[in-house]
């Protein structure tokens, strides 16, 4: 399945109406679309945090646009447009196309309006120097997932948005988007991996196909907006 990624900053004035505010815009935005947001909000902090994890992030939001038909279109919206006036903080948003696959499909998809259970580890994945694109894509896909089902052990899902090409100016060069689903914060500090030899082999292989440094990481709710 194919979707639009956006890799946002929350607005600085953004208070307690921020969130549902966006939700409600988003869902009359894309009325043809799955539509998601991950939030690194005060549900998803705290506890253990992002242990061992490449860099923290430079975006504290995503959203994720699925079966989407219209182009986002990233210049402010007009002042007339009341819809889209709460969408205004996404006009800097990094833009991309992905291709999504599941390795660990969800239950069931998340209710609109509402928080989903647990926690997402959010990960940019970039490919090792001097791999090709489609070298890299086939070890995360065939290689580096069995790994991540066999050995992070608390994860209720799994996704992988492997990103296809640019929608902004702004996007900076990543080739992909990792989704770890916990369904809990005690899921995610205590059962991240099954052993410490299922740490040192998630490890050894990331370092085969990813630039680590150049990798970000956040901890984040996921919010539904449209099923």
């Amino acid at each position: 399945m194919e979707a639009t990624i956006l890799l946002a900053v929350r607005p600085a004035d953004a208070d307690e109406t921020w969130l549902p505010r966006s939700l409600v815009a988003l869902a009359q935005r894309f009325g043809d679309a799955r539509v998601r947001v991950l939030v690194a909000d005060s549900e998803a902090q705290g506890g253990a945090g992002v242990r061992s994890a490449p860099p923290p992030a430079s975006f504290d939001t995503v959203v994720l646009i699925e079966r989407v038909k219209a182009r986002w279109n990233t210049a402010p919206a007009p002042a007339t447009s009341q819809p889209d006036d709460a969408l205004r903080w996404l006009s800097g948003a990094r833009g991309h196309r992905a291709l999504v696959r599941e390795p660990l499909p969800r239950p069931s998809p998340p209710h609109a309006g509402q928080r989903s259970p647990g926690l997402v580890f959010v990960a940019t994945t970039v490919r090792a120097p001097g791999l090709a694109p489609d070298a890299f894509d086939a070890h995360w896909r065939e290689r580096h997932a069995p790994l991540a089902l066999r050995h992070h052990v608390g994860m209720s899902s799994y996704e992988q948005l492997a990103f296809q090409g640019a929608l902004t100016a702004r996007a900076t060069p990543l080739d992909g988007l990792a989704l770890l689903h916990f369904p809990s914060r005690e899921a995610f500090e205590k059962r991240f991996y099954d052993s410490d030899a299922g740490r040192a082999a998630i490890l050894e292989d990331t370092q085969h196909f990813l630039d680590l440094p150049r990798c970000e990481a956040a901890l984040m709710s996921e919010y539904g907006v449209r099923s």
